[in-house]
């Protein structure tokens, strides 16, 4: 797994606020181009679906798999043999500050591959990601 952690100066929901507007991701971070939900527009649920398009990489579907408001998410996408998963986290410290966990985990027969190619820029998006919903969280 690819993790990137940092300590953010406010409390969880107001981190959650920010990254969990999955439908503004492309307007907010710099490291998606677009974001479109597949399907109901109502509040994210399980099952809620996106197409996902960053700058040098392959569009991608994910499809939410874990759910928890103001705790945090999973999606995932498959394809070409390989299953991303997507973990976003925002976990209070105790002392009125959050924890914001982001990760990544490749999985299936092209796993390999992903990871030779895509380390760098996986781990570098969730760094500038990571900055941005601190930055935005930190200014509410």
């Amino acid at each position: 797994m690819i993790l990137v952690e940092r300590e953010i100066r406010t409390a969880p929901a107001e981190v959650w606020a920010v990254m969990s507007e999955l439908d503004r991701w492309a307007e907010l971070l710099p490291t998606v181009s677009s974001v479109e939900r597949l399907g109901d527009p109502g509040p994210i649920t399980v099952g809620a679906r996106f197409r996902v398009a960053q700058p040098g990489l392959a569009t991608a579907v994910y499809e939410v798999t874990d759910w928890r408001p103001g705790e945090g998410f999973t999606w995932v996408a498959s394809s070409g043999g390989v299953r991303t998963d997507a973990v976003h986290e925002a976990r209070a410290d105790g002392e009125g500050r959050t924890r914001l966990a982001l990760g990544i985990t490749w999985s299936g027969p092209g796993a390999w591959v992903a990871r030779v190619l895509f380390s760098g820029k996986a781990r570098r998006y969730m760094t500038r990601e990571a900055e941005v919903f601190a930055a935005l969280a930190e200014g509410r």
